[in-house]
Formats: structure tokens, C-alpha cells, sequence
């Protein structure tokens, strides 16, 4: 890489939700600045198969399931990590889920991009408010606190969550998602300060419209997609690559000065 202080050589990543979508352009978009990495989420096959393109590459790839949710199976997973790979270099907190729903149901109201399978005549329970929060929250929190003493005992390391530009501008219905996603936000920049003195950098990601296996269905929907880029300043749809792209370069050399930072990466939506 001419550019040395954007390589990943010799570092080791943990990435959840690695998938599919975002979470797997970040795994192989590391693995091809050199790093090794480890494939995190609930699902194996999509894992493995993570893991078998960054070995593809020549790096190391492991794929661990795990329920980022129970703090003792995230344990597992970095002390399995450490044993495997030797270190912790990197974290990027990537698992999490969308849920647009109204809290309570309005007669004639349509939502925009609601999952099928949501039920939209009931007010949103507490189940869904909590799986929510539980993901996109406090998984973050727990996979922090359990690679933490792995850094902090090397004095280094490299944290990135990915948020969303929900957490700048809010949607309709989207009060559990864009709750989670500012709070993600404001973790980052707390923890940062907190653990600053111990040489970890942690900045947040906010992506916009991304192109990914799941937004798929969304895509397929002309008419809708036309007027959701009119609300873009750019007018344009992004990709899973732009954001792994941002990750590599934070998780890098380059961005050893950075920390406490939450980026915009929403084709302008945050300041429109």
C-alpha cells in the first residue's frame, strides 16, 4: 500500500454483524488493507462465508456466532478472538436492526419502508421497543466492555459504531430506530473522552441510503426511491463500500489524531 498510514497490516478486527450488507464490506474491505478478521452475528453460514473470502485474501478469517445481546457469549467471543489471533486491535460495532413503526396506530396512516411483517394496527409493544434498544444499543455497550481490558492493557485500539443519519434528522415513525441511533451518538463521544487516556480512538459512522442485500425490496420501489433522493443534497444512493472505505481509514493510522467523532456519511441529509 503506498500509503502506509492507511494500512491495516498486521491488525486484527472484530466486526459484528459481518454477514452480510455493511458489517461484510467492512470485514473485507479490511481484509483487503491487511487486516485479519473475525465475522460476528447470530447467522453462521453467512458468517463462514465472511470469513472465507477475507482468507480468500490471505488474511486470517474467523466466523463466531454469537448474541451480541448476552454479555457472556460476547465474552466468549473476545477471549476466543485473543486466543486465536493474539490481540484486539479494532472493534466495529456494525449489528443492528430498523424498525419503523408508529407508536400508536393512525387510521389512513401509510409508513414509509415499514417492514411487512410489522403489524401496524397495534401500538408498538414493548417487545419491539426493547429489541430495538437491546441491538442497536446496548449490544454496542457490552461488546465495548468486553474488549475494552484488551486494549487498554496494550494501550491501542480502534473503535467504530455504526450509527445513522437518523440520529441528525428524524423520519416519521421512526422513534425506537432514530432513539438508538442518537444514543449510539452520544455513547461514542462519552466513551471516547473516557477511555482517551488509554490511546482508543471510538467514532461513530452515520450512514444514509445504502445499497445492501436488505434495502433491496426498497430499490425495487421507482416512485418511492425518486422522491427519497429529492430529499438528498447529493441525489444519490450510496454504497456498502463507501462506508467500509471510511471505516479502513478510521481504523487506521491516518485517524490516530480522531476521536469522539460521529460522521455523516448521508449523501447530505443531515444538513439539508
Amino acid at each position: 500500500m503506498a500509503l502506509k498510514e492507511f494500512s491495516l497490516e498486521g491488525k486484527s478486527a472484530i466486526v459484528t454483524g459481518g454477514g452480510r450488507g455493511i458489517g461484510k464490506a467492512i470485514a473485507l474491505a479490511f481484509a483487503e488493507a491487511g487486516a485479519d478478521v473475525v465475522a460476528v452475528a447470530r447467522t453462521a453460514p453467512e458468517l463462514e462465508q465472511t470469513a472465507e473470502e477475507v482468507r480468500r485474501m490471505g488474511r486470517k478469517g474467523l466466523a463466531i456466532p454469537t448474541d451480541i445481546t448476552n454479555a457472556r457469549e460476547v465474552e466468549k467471543m473476545a477471549e476466543k478472538t485473543v486466543q486465536e489471533l493474539g490481540k484486539i486491535d479494532i472493534l466495529v460495532n456494525n449489528a443492528g436492526m430498523v424498525l419503523l413503526k408508529p407508536i400508536l396506530p393512525t387510521p389512513g396512516l401509510a409508513v414509509v419502508g415499514a417492514d411487512p411483517a410489522t403489524d401496524l394496527s397495534k401500538p408498538l409493544s414493548d417487545d419491539e421497543w426493547r429489541r430495538v434498544i437491546d441491538l442497536n444499543l446496548t449490544a454496542i455497550f457490552i461488546c465495548c466492555r468486553a474488549v475494552g481490558p484488551h486494549m487498554m492493557k496494550r494501550g491501542k485500539g480502534k473503535i467504530i459504531n455504526i450509527t445513522s443519519g437518523f440520529a441528525a434528522k428524524v423520519a416519521p415513525h421512526s422513534a425506537p430506530y432514530a432513539a438508538s441511533k442518537a444514543a449510539v451518538a452520544m455513547f461514542t463521544k462519552s466513551l471516547a473522552l473516557e477511555w482517551a487516556r488509554f490511546n482508543i480512538n471510538i467514532n461513530a459512522i452515520g450512514p444514509g441510503l445504502i445499497r445492501t442485500d436488505q434495502s433491496e425490496g426498497f430499490f425495487r420501489d421507482e416512485a418511492l426511491l425518486q422522491a427519497v433522493l429529492k430529499t438528498l443534497p447529493l441525489r444519490r444512493v450510496g454504497e456498502a463500500r463507501d462506508v467500509a472505505l471510511l471505516a479502513v481509514y478510521l481504523a487506521s493510522d491516518a485517524a490516530n489524531n480522531m476521536t469522539g467523532q460521529n460522521i455523516y456519511l448521508d449523501q447530505g441529509l443531515s444538513i439539508s
